[in-house]
């Protein structure tokens, strides 16, 4: 069988997987705080040969990535609604796998008090604990993300700080990558340490940065080049056949 078949069958491994991370992103369009995954980009690897020339390549990709870029802003009206307004994260403890780094934050109080968000992800705190919000009439977050109640049975007008949320900018020259679960950590699967510099605004919500036309053209452009790749392996597969028959002996 020509060799080159195996160059064409690893190519169309790449593809395979870039449809899936466009599916992906396509299936979250409508998530808050969804940041799309970049599929990979190919390359190529020349095979080493002393004596003479050999054309034959290996696609290659470059592990695939994240978009950090922000989202839309969608205004809610609602309290426990917070939106990052530019760089940075929020601490989370999700309900099943280590710490990790979000910017959903569509809040809410659970029945045990703790403040998570709707995929019941606990919020941390600049102690990197569990947030536990009392019983309030009105609660209000500022910028820093202090979060301030007005508890149920407390005179009007009596303010009450309950606690702080944590978030991050990622630290200097720390990669961070897309775990299987969707949450974000570092390369070494922790997270960078809380510095309390990103800007959080109440009453707002991050949508998904995923464009559904760039999506659905990538998608297209891949399923093409996949159907390449089919053709070349059929064409080399005849070619093989013509070869074959050469070398056979006459009867």
């Amino acid at each position: 069988m020509d060799k080159s078949i195996f160059t064409a069958l690893n190519s169309m491994q790449i593809l395979k997987n870039n449809q899936s991370v466009l599916a992906q992103n396509l299936s979250n369009t409508n998530s808050v705080g969804f940041k799309k995954d970049i599929h990979a980009n190919f390359g190529s690897l020349y095979m080493d040969r002393q004596k003479g020339i050999d054309p034959r390549v290996f696609a290659l990709s470059d592990v695939g990535s994240f978009d950090s870029s922000q989202g839309p802003m969608n205004p809610t009206d609602r309290k426990l609604d917070l939106a990052i307004d530019g760089t940075g994260y929020f601490i989370v403890k999700p309900e099943q796998g280590p710490v990790a780094l979000s910017r959903r934050g569509d809040l809410k109080v659970g029945p045990d008090g703790l403040l998570r968000d709707n995929t019941g992800a606990q919020i941390y705190s600049v102690d990197l604990e569990p947030i536990e919000i009392p019983p309030f009439k009105d609660i209000t977050f500022s910028a820093d993300g202090i979060i301030t109640i007005e508890p149920l049975n407390a005179e009007p007008g009596q303010q009450v700080v309950v606690g702080q949320i944590a978030t991050t900018q990622g630290g200097e020259n720390v990669k961070l990558v897309k775990s299987l679960d969707g949450f974000i950590r570092t390369e070494e699967g922790g997270i960078p340490e809380p510095d309390q510099i990103s800007t959080l605004v109440s009453g707002f919500l991050e949508g998904s940065n995923v464009k559904s036309v760039d999506e659905l053209v990538a998608s297209i452009e891949q399923s093409r080049a996949f159907e390449v790749n089919v053709k070349f392996i059929k064409t080399a597969k005849e070619l093989d056949e013509a070869t074959a028959s050469l070398m056979r002996m006459p009867n």
